[in-house]
């Protein structure tokens, strides 16, 4: 896929264009975390599935690019590196894998009223594989420095 032209979508990714942000498919949802939301919501939704799902991995996709834009002052540069470096689409998809997972397992803690549970609102192993060095650039991307 060199030739691709970034940012892209494909079957494990979205690229948001109106947020310039990645998000994760139904499909990533399925295969790379082995959940399927539309089974779970068959029997008790009252909306769309279509719209639960895609709400859900706006969200996580939120939580994981906030998380990374608090780390650095230049966020549309780390949006761009993102959206263009092939190194970072994985690494931004595996923490949103990880991420949905702790969502679903713990909740939005972003929404409780306690802060230590805002405080612990992103997956401890997301938080890993997104401070890990990157080697064409050098720095993670929540590196805190200039980029």
């Amino acid at each position: 896929m060199q030739n691709q032209a970034r940012p892209y979508s494909d079957d494990f990714l979205f690229f948001n264009e109106q947020s310039g942000h990645y998000e994760l498919t139904e499909k990533a949802l399925i295969e790379r975390v082995g959940v399927n939301l539309r089974a779970r919501m068959a029997e008790t939704a009252t909306i769309n599935p279509e719209t639960a799902i895609n709400s859900f991995n706006r969200t996580v996709s939120d939580m994981i690019y906030q998380f990374i834009h608090e780390h650095n002052a230049n966020n549309a540069k780390q949006d761009f590196l993102i959206a263009t470096v092939p190194e970072l689409r994985q690494i931004i998809q595996k923490a949103m894998e990880y991420q949905a997972v702790y969502v679903l397992n713990v909740g939005n803690l972003y929404l409780s009223t306690k802060p230590e549970e805002r405080a612990v609102a992103i997956d401890y192993l997301a938080q890993s594989i997104l401070s890990n060095v990157v080697p064409c650039l050098g720095i993670s991307i929540i590196y805190g420095g200039v980029i």
